[in-house]
């Protein structure tokens, strides 16, 4: 097998993760992934695992598109555009607020735009670590380099979604979100959850879309069942009894958040579980203005004592919160844990 171009290398990794293999695929994949890293017999060209790994963070940054756009989508306007092509955001007349919070360098930064009907995008240098075991690619090539795709895309999602929460957290205690749109207690009531839910459909219009943990839905869905039982459909009923993770709370559709594990004792997760988040799923005022400057690129390093590989992953993108009062944002104190 000789060496391939990023090109011919990027078509042969589309093809392996998306089930498509032709003629010698299955093969070629083996060959590389040996040769990258070798079988215990000699040390591999280090130039192979520099291109294996700018062309699968390649690939996972297209399986992250779809991933990041639908999840993003909910409460963000986003667009894409070359690095270096610095766009402009629109500021609506109506837009009372007098500060955009921003993401960019390591904090949060104020930017005042009073009087003003535009605010140049800068974009942020987001940036994550990671890190595979090339044996398990060797041993099992085909299965594991698609799990390793889907890290990757995971991994980008979980790049803008941190930033999010970030800046909200500062507008929460900078005052940008109203106190009115922050509901914090002990056990809290399907009756503020709901009067909560009124609120940003207020604002924004639209179906009020709940982010959140499933632990943390699921603490709504059971007041639900049990203390206004005249509100389940039919159809909910169903979804309650046969679906993981049901889809309507009151006056809201619940979206999970993908909330691993991160411990091997399944004590901790990546993030609380007892915060959620509520948006507007029209568009008349998404919070939040995304410009995704190029694609997500990456820094190899290979460690010396226990051989893994590992990934710096950095993405540039511009991220503006334009309408704090078009936030929710939930916190159950005592009654949802681990």
């Amino acid at each position: 097998m000789p060496r391939l171009s990023d090109e011919k290398l990027k078509g042969l990794f589309s093809r392996v993760y998306n089930n498509k293999m032709q003629d010698n695929d299955c093969e070629d994949i083996k060959e590389l992934i040996k040769r990258t890293f070798g079988n215990g017999d000699f040390n591999p060209d280090p130039s192979l695992l520099h291109q294996f790994n700018n062309v699968i963070v390649k690939t996972a940054d297209e399986i992250a598109k779809p991933m990041v756009t639908d999840m993003l989508g909910l409460f963000a306007n986003t667009q894409t555009q070359q690095r270096g092509n610095i766009v402009e955001i629109d500021i609506p007349r109506q837009n009372k607020a007098k500060f955009v919070w921003s993401a960019t360098g390591t904090g949060v930064d104020l930017i005042r735009v009073e009087g003003k009907r535009k605010i140049p995008a800068i974009p942020a240098h987001l940036q994550t670590g990671f890190y595979y075991e090339p044996l398990d690619l060797v041993t099992d090539s085909v299965d594991y380099f698609r799990k390793l795709v889907n890290d990757l895309g995971a991994a980008k999602a979980r790049l803008y979604l941190n930033k999010v929460y970030e800046i909200i957290a500062h507008a929460v205690t900078g005052g940008k979100i109203p106190v009115a749109n922050v509901l914090s207690g002990d056990n809290l009531t399907i009756a503020q959850y709901n009067k909560l839910a009124s609120t940003i459909s207020r604002v924004a219009g639209g179906k009020t879309i709940f982010v959140a943990d499933t632990l943390l839905i699921d603490y709504f869905l059971d007041q639900l069942q049990t203390s206004k039982p005249n509100l389940l459909t039919d159809r909910v009923r169903e979804d309650i009894l046969t679906e993981l993770n049901p889809a309507e709370i009151g006056r809201t559709i619940a979206v999970n958040l993908v909330n691993p594990f991160t411990d091997e004792t399944n004590s901790k997760v990546e993030l609380p579980v007892n915060k959620g988040y509520m948006f507007s799923g029209g568009t008349n005022k998404k919070p939040f203005e995304i410009v995704e400057y190029g694609g997500m690129r990456q820094l190899t390093e290979t460690d010396i004592e226990d051989e893994r590989v590992k990934l710096k992953i950095t993405q540039d993108a511009s991220i503006n919160l334009i309408y704090g009062n078009a936030i929710g944002v939930v916190t159950e104190n005592t009654a949802v844990s681990l």
